[in-house]
């Protein structure tokens, strides 16, 4: 009798923890582990819903408001997210590939350790975004607000940062090999110890910032604003430099 009592409680744990795949898409839902793949969940509400390691790919997610859910470790390949509303939510561990968060609005978002590539965040919110040591290959950040992020430690190949906003953005020790920053404002940034080779900082707004101890062979400063900006062996440029570090 004993036996049957616990069977059949592992039997209702099962059932219950395999149902939940099918609960209805809700504010605080648990769809770990569940496939969601190629679906249409545009709008839909998904606050505080955990979603690890759940299978995204294909699905449209566009409009949905993802305030504070966890997606941690999930799969979002070729997942849009135009437009969604996801102030702090957590993508650490996530696999993203060509997925598509334009003008979504992603303040306060952790991206720690994500794997992301070929994946646009053009006019997106991202300030104060957590991208610590996430893995980013040709990327599109073009026109977003990067305030205050920290993407220090990550690798950022080839990715485009031009026209954004990204005061006091933190960049040290990243690795942005041939990154685009035209006409982005970084003023305050700090590039500390990071790789800028070929880095284009054309026209942009670097006044107060840090390259103390970054490598920048083959990096370009032309008409950059470098108004009291440190520079890579702590040399501190006078106020109105442009171009050049004087």
């Amino acid at each position: 009798m004993r036996y049957s009592f616990v069977f059949l409680c592992l039997m209702t744990v099962s059932f219950s923890s395999f149902a939940k795949c099918d609960d209805e898409a809700k504010a605080g839902v648990n769809w770990t582990g569940c496939d969601k793949s190629s679906l249409d969940l545009s709008g839909v509400d998904l606050q505080g819903a955990i979603l690890r390691r759940v299978n995204f790919t294909n699905s449209n997610l566009s409009k949905a408001r993802l305030q504070a859910a966890d997606l941690s470790f999930s799969r979002l390949e070729n997942t849009k997210f135009v437009n969604a509303r996801m102030e702090r939510v957590r993508l650490n561990n996530a696999k993203i590939n060509e997925a598509d968060f334009s003008s979504a609005v992603i303040d306060n978002a952790r991206f720690s350790r994500a794997v992301i590539k070929q994946t646009v965040f053009n006019l997106a919110k991202l300030n104060k975004a957590d991208f610590y040591e996430a893995r980013v290959e040709t990327s599109q950040f073009e026109n977003t607000e990067i305030a205050k992020a920290n993407f220090s430690r990550a690798m950022l190949v080839s990715a485009n940062f031009k026209n954004v906003a990204g005061i006091e953005a933190n960049f040290s020790q990243a690795n942005l090999e041939n990154a685009d920053f035209t006409a982005a404002n970084l003023t305050s940034a700090k590039f500390v110890e990071a790789n800028l080779l070929n880095v284009k900082f054309n026209q942009a707004t670097l006044n107060a910032a840090s390259i103390q101890g970054a490598v920048i062979d083959g990096a370009v400063f032309t008409d950059a604003k470098l108004s009291s900006t440190t520079w890579v062996k702590y040399k501190r440029c006078r106020n109105g430099s442009v171009g050049i570090c004087d």
